[in-house]
């Protein structure tokens, strides 16, 4: 019996991975991700799809899988009248997810809270922590959750899963192998081979090779990275010693901006403020996704404890509860504010995210305040508010270091490990140059959006 895959995302464009595995009457799907600009051939910042009827919106133009029974009742049986023949009625047995990156779970909102969902405690920490700040509505507390054993296998319909673990900039990062009776499909979600833990991925990789000699392999990678040609990488050891120098210049006070999942950053931008007898300061949200991963993390766990939380004014700008979020009101009265930072400015690492630049108003840093841009918003120079960004470092006459790396695999990299595993089939996907691996596996698959491929 064949194995049938349809891709509803990750197709010649980076993020929004949502594939649909199917075999002897087994629904799976392979992440459940929102494309990164969710969906800007048809919509935008300013003109969205229609609140009451998203799932009709994103449907009518391709953007998610055309299955009933994925979404709420109330909505499916409208949506069967709208859509006609054209709607699958089939089950779905599952949602496996590769980690917690909203191009790999972003549209989990829609879906309906009886669907079973697979994951790592991580990444179900992470899940929770976006239902508690309110950015999503997640909902988990309603739905059916299995948290995976690292490397044990799960049987789900008729097929049998192996969770993988693997390394990207987010902890609790998985690959898939699923076994589909003669065929085994690999799916390797986001990784890197210069991070913390190279040896997972090449750990995964010798799977793979193992799994050939048994089961005709099937190999999903993503290709994030595929036609930018640099190879140019920090490991995580050497933005830690850049951002110490970095650290090391600064008179005053030192701001920084991390993406607030990469605990890898985080963790080095504590021990650099422990060499140099700093004290890292938090926002209320970086704070609480750091205390939730250091459940899994004892270094992280011990370095935290020397942080401090800083509250930006809200609302009516007196630090009054109804200004904050329920978990950022337990700091109203020992969280660091404006005037704390710039009484003793040369004391702190000040973490501050982009929408809260306007802080610096108040704060009034002195010239060569130290700002170390490291992950966080705006992602690059194709943002249009890295401009914005700049005209503030520029204003307030910052010093200012881009001190990042990769959370992806280089190109180089991709290939190397292509190559190794040796799949039977190869299907690059999330990128934006999948032609760049034709060629290298003999029976190649370019991906169309929304067509099923039988293996």
């Amino acid at each position: 019996m064949s194995v049938k895959l349809t891709f509803y995302g990750a197709v010649n464009e980076i993020g929004g991975s949502k594939t649909l595995l199917q075999y002897s009457g087994t629904n799976l799907f392979l992440d459940f991700g929102k494309d990164f600009f969710g969906g800007t051939d048809h919509f935008s910042d300013r003109l969205r799809p229609a609140t009451y009827l998203q799932i009709r919106d994103y449907l009518r133009f391709g953007n998610l899988p055309p299955m009933a029974s994925l979404y709420p009742m109330a909505q499916s049986q409208f949506l069967q009248q709208e859509f006609g023949a054209t709607l699958d009625t089939g089950n779905v047995d599952g949602i496996l997810l590769s980690h917690g990156h909203i191009d790999h779970f972003g549209f989990l909102p829609l879906v309906d809270v009886n669907v079973p969902l697979y994951m790592s405690a991580e990444t179900l920490e992470v899940l929770r922590f976006f239902d508690e700040t309110g950015e999503f509505d997640l909902r988990m507390d309603q739905r059916p959750v299995t948290v995976f054993d690292h490397d044990k296998v799960v049987h789900i319909g008729n097929c049998e899963v192996l969770p993988v673990r693997s390394d990207h900039d987010i902890l609790g990062i998985l690959g898939f192998i699923v076994r589909c009776g003669a065929t085994s499909i690999i799916y390797t979600g986001d990784y890197r081979l210069h991070g913390k833990h190279p040896e997972r991925v090449r750990a995964f990789v010798e799977l793979m090779r193992q799994e050939k000699q048994h089961f005709k392999t099937v190999l999903l990678t993503e290709g994030t990275r595929l036609g930018f040609g640099s190879i140019d990488q920090l490991t995580e050891n050497e933005v830690q010693e850049l951002a110490t120098r970095a650290v090391g210049t600064a008179p005053g006070l030192v701001l920084t901006n991390y993406y607030i999942l990469d605990t890898d950053r985080l963790k080095v931008f504590l021990r650099v403020a422990e060499k140099t007898g700093r004290t890292m300061v938090l926002q209320p949200q970086h704070m609480l996704m750091a205390g939730k991963f250091a459940r899994f993390d004892s270094e992280l766990e011990r370095l935290i404890k020397n942080a401090e939380v800083y509250l930006a004014r809200r609302g009516s700008g007196k630090y009054l509860a109804p200004d904050y979020r329920l978990f950022e009101q337990e700091y109203l009265v020992t969280a660091l504010r404006a005037a704390d930072v710039a009484a003793e400015p040369a004391k702190y690492m000040l973490q501050l995210d982009f929408p809260d630049l306007g802080e610096l108003v108040e704060i009034n840093p002195a010239a060569h305040t130290v700002f170390i841009q490291s992950g966080g918003e705006p992602l690059g120079q194709y943002d249009p508010n890295y401009t914005v960004l700049m005209k503030w470092v520029k204003d307030f006459r910052l010093d200012f270091y881009r001190i990042a790396t990769p959370g992806h695999a280089s190109e180089l990299d991709i290939k190397d490990l292509v190559m190794r595993a040796d799949p039977s089939v190869l299907v690059p996907m999330h990128s934006k140059a999948p032609e760049a691996l034709n060629g290298y596996i003999k029976d190649t698959i370019a991906l169309r959006k929304g067509v099923t491929y039988e293996f």
